[in-house]
């Protein structure tokens, strides 16, 4: 199998993918989008706009920095508990596992390479839209975990939408095999995950991205064994969501609040 990777320093794709060799997967490849990229940083300002910088921050900045007054698990924390201690992807390229960088996941280069490795399952960690030419390149297909509940809360800031709307129930995640459509493809896990007192914003996002890596990885093993279950959606069933406003987020906020307090 293969991966496909944000950045160098992701600490998802790190703990993904040394999680994933503990098991015995055998990845045939890790494909990593340069950091030094100015279309790159261009499309994504589009999409995330100021909170870009505040990505880049947390996720290159302060990818390792464990807060120890923290009771919940992060990332950080998934990674320290784990002994996982790779710094950056070449820390597996010194163990044999090849990596290659790319300015887009989608050119030749990458093309190329996948006809040579014909992997049976590719995983995402992320690094943008993946074209069909791509898709079709990787066996069994693309796995992706989603921070939403699907087929219900497809697009971005799922999150804060499905608090909005009132649906609790709705907030979890869903790994799901990749196909041309935003979060359309057969669901494989859905992982609901539970609002907690004194939870925030930040503090809900951050308890996702272990929960998030957890359910990768199991749904990766069970695709490569034979046991796991796909269920088509259909498109009828779900809404499409876009960047939540400010505004709104605020009331997302306080709607939190309020239900920590009782009201």
């Amino acid at each position: 199998m293969v991966v496909f990777s944000p950045s160098r320093y992701s600490l998802y794709t790190l703990c993904v993918v040394e999680l994933l060799r503990r098991k015995g997967v055998r990845v045939s490849g890790i494909f990593v989008r340069r950091l030094v990229n100015p279309g790159r940083f261009i499309q994504e300002f589009r999409r995330d706009g100021k909170r870009l910088l505040r990505k880049i921050w947390r996720k290159l900045i302060l990818r390792r920095q464990v807060d120890r007054s923290v009771k919940y698990e992060t990332l950080q924390t998934l990674a320290r508990r784990e002994s996982i201690v790779q710094r950056s992807v070449d820390d597996f390229a010194d163990m044999g596992i090849p990596v290659f960088y790319c300015d887009d996941l989608n050119e030749p280069s990458v093309l190329a390479k996948l006809d040579e490795l014909r992997p049976r399952l590719a995983v995402f960690t992320g690094g943008g839209l993946l074209r069909s030419e791509l898709l079709k390149r990787c066996g069994e297909g693309v796995l992706n975990c989603h921070a939403g509940i699907l087929p219900r809360y497809r697009g971005m800031d799922v999150i804060e939408w499905a608090i909005l709307e009132g649906n609790l129930d709705q907030v979890g995640c869903t790994v799901h095999f990749m196909d041309e459509g935003v979060d359309t493809g057969d669901i494989v896990r859905l992982c609901p995950i539970p609002l907690h007192p004194g939870d925030e914003l930040h503090r809900l996002r951050e308890r996702f991205e272990p929960i998030m890596c957890r359910e990768m990885v199991s749904a990766c093993w069970d695709v490569l064994n034979g046991t796991a279950q796909r269920v088509p959606q259909r498109a009828e069933e779900g809404r499409q969501y876009f960047i939540m406003h400010p505004a709104l987020i605020r009331l997302v906020e306080e709607a939190m609040s309020r239900r920590v307090m009782g009201e």
